[in-house]
């Protein structure tokens, strides 16, 4: 409920310019308003902007206290979902009789409803028992009017306004329409963001400004100094205070590594189109939409981006990042690259600075005139990617805005945690601790390009035809499991591993950091049903995202054992 989380006695106060203040304000509130509002509207994007705006307007209202600030938002709210909720409009456009009578009802009466039968928990039970027997009351008699069967009171079919089974059919409703917790994540992020906003404006507001001669001078060097410090700090907070990059899982995951359980992201999707990434705090997914999203081809239209916190809650963001060929996130930061294709069809790539939200366009290195065949970041330092296109490595030591270039002999494979860059050449495998400028032979290789890999501290791991191999530091390799590998993702010395037996069908399994093996784990019908031809994998301390790409693909979310 709204201020459910208020720590603050009476009388604490509250301040705008405080950003703890703001976001221990959205944790009382934000959960619960998001819940109230799609359930009311029944729109998840019309609720979003009703709590968007009514958070704004009641942080900007200047409460003094945290019980009066809570109680101003849901006062604008309500005033939000009133406006957002159309006019009566009786029951011809429903899609049941009891959507037909809520909308036949005022707005006010559907959001006191909404709020008393919205929400199961014990907490709101007692709002359930004290709902307004007005609303209830003209609900049953609508109901009784459409049936045909109504008194003039509010009994008949469905009983008085006390009647069980009407309750039962409105917690009904309302559990279809419940978005669960947290709120979306884009929502999260621009709230954050529009309170940093807010910050600067301030922090340059309360400067005095000085009309001419030395105060002048002075003074502007001031608000120079000012601007400068703030726009070194928001770089700081962006990173620190936002949804995405402050919050984390609330342990590491058990090694050996262990799924828990595989659930769809997304199924159904024509084409193999589908990609995968994962940066300190996010999984970034991406599909081709179906041709008939749009009217023209799809061969360079833009990709459905996807971005999975650590909670594992999805938002689809949209057209975001182009026609993704590759994703590669960083492990220390909340930077992502993918390569693609812009609208006209032209090579390109797409960066994004927090967990995938928010993209922006540039070039690709070297000529870019053709997508890298291998991407990846260091992860023993925050920002530094590496590309690869045949015949010259790229390092970028800002996510992929500007690259320097330097031929190489080597084929770079994978980083292992520690930023240990696995090279190959046929039959020979090597190891480079700057980025790939120097190579050292650490012992044999397949003498077959490897189809994936994963690197840990005590050797790497390798997909051929043959299938998956370890390859150790200190002894000879051995074959861990037959059949195609796909894709191989390594988190510390553990690994998630994507393949398919001879027929096409899925396996997804993780090899422990000491004795050889692999352990399967079951997946969704969905997914097992599929025939594929590739994957990708892609691991963070909350989960894996792996996409199953054939003719019909599919996208989904691993759990971790804690």
């Amino acid at each position: 409920m709204f201020g459910q989380r208020v720590q603050a006695g009476i009388g604490a106060t509250v301040s705008p310019a405080d950003s703890h203040d703001f976001h221990d304000f959205l944790g009382r509130n934000l959960s619960y308003a998001y819940r109230l509002a799609a359930m009311a509207l029944d729109d998840p994007i019309e609720a979003a902007a009703a709590v968007h705006d009514s958070t704004l307007a009641a942080w900007k209202g200047g409460a003094p206290t945290a019980a009066a600030l809570d109680d101003l938002f849901r006062r604008q709210l309500d005033a939000a979902l009133d406006r957002a909720l159309p006019p009566r409009s009786g029951t011809g456009e429903a899609s049941s009789p009891l959507e037909g009578a809520l909308a036949g009802l005022d707005a006010s009466r559907q959001i006191e409803l909404a709020r008393a039968y919205g929400f199961p928990a014990a907490a709101d039970a007692a709002a359930a028992d004290a709902a307004p027997d007005a609303a209830l009351r003209e609900l049953a008699a609508a109901l009784g009017k459409a049936a045909g069967t109504s008194s003039g009171d509010g009994a008949g079919a469905y009983g008085s306004c006390a009647t069980p089974s009407l309750a039962e059919m409105l917690r009904a409703l309302y559990s279809g329409r419940d978005p669960g917790e947290p709120a979306p994540l884009a929502l999260r992020m621009r709230l954050a963001q529009a309170n940093r906003d807010a910050e600067a404006r301030a922090a340059v507001a309360v400067r005095p400004t000085a009309a001419n001669g030395w105060g002048f001078v002075f003074n502007t060097f001031l608000v120079m100094l000012v601007l400068t410090l703030v726009v070194a700090l928001a770089s700081v907070v962006n990173v620190r205070s936002s949804p995405v990059a402050g919050a984390d899982p609330t342990s590491d995951p058990s090694s050996p590594l262990t799924i828990t359980g595989v659930s769809m992201l997304q199924g159904s999707i024509d084409g193999p189109g589908v990609h995968v990434g994962s940066t300190q705090r996010t999984l970034v997914v991406s599909f081709a939409p179906a041709a008939v999203w749009h009217p023209a081809s799809r061969d360079c239209l833009a990709d459905v981006v996807g971005v999975v916190d650590w909670q594992g809650q999805a938002t689809w963001l949209g057209a975001h990042a182009g026609h993704v060929e590759s994703i590669a996130g960083d492990p220390l930061s909340p930077s992502v690259f993918a390569a693609g294709l812009g609208s006209y069809c032209e090579s390109g790539r797409f960066s994004s600075g927090d967990g995938g939200t928010t993209w922006s366009q540039g070039s690709l290195p070297g000529d870019g005139s053709s997508q890298p065949a291998w991407s990846a970041f260091d992860p023993s330092h925050p920002g530094m990617l590496l590309a690869y296109d045949g015949r010259n490595i790229y390092g970028s030591t800002n996510a992929g805005a500007v690259w320097s270039a330097r031929t190489t002999p080597v084929t770079p494979l994978a980083f292992d945690s520690s930023g240990r860059l696995v090279g190959w050449t046929p039959g020979k495998l090597f190891q480079s601790t700057d980025d790939g400028a120097t190579w050292q032979q650490t012992g044999a290789g397949p003498s077959d390009r490897p189809a994936a890999a994963g690197a840990t501290s005590k050797g790497v791991l390798i997909g051929v035809g043959s299938g998956l191999w370890w390859y150790p530091l200190d002894a000879a390799p051995s074959l861990i499991k037959a059949g195609s590998v796909y894709s191989i993702a390594t988190l510390g010395d553990d690994a998630v591993v994507l393949g398919a037996d001879s027929a096409g069908r899925a396996w997804l399994g993780t090899v422990g950091s000491t004795v050889p093996g692999i352990s399967i784990a079951a997946l969704p019908p969905e997914v097992a049903s599929l025939h594929i031809s590739g994957g990708e994998v892609a691991v963070n301390d909350s989960g894996a995202a792996i996409a199953f790409s054939g003719p019909t693909s599919a996208l989904a979310l691993a759990t971790f054992a804690h």
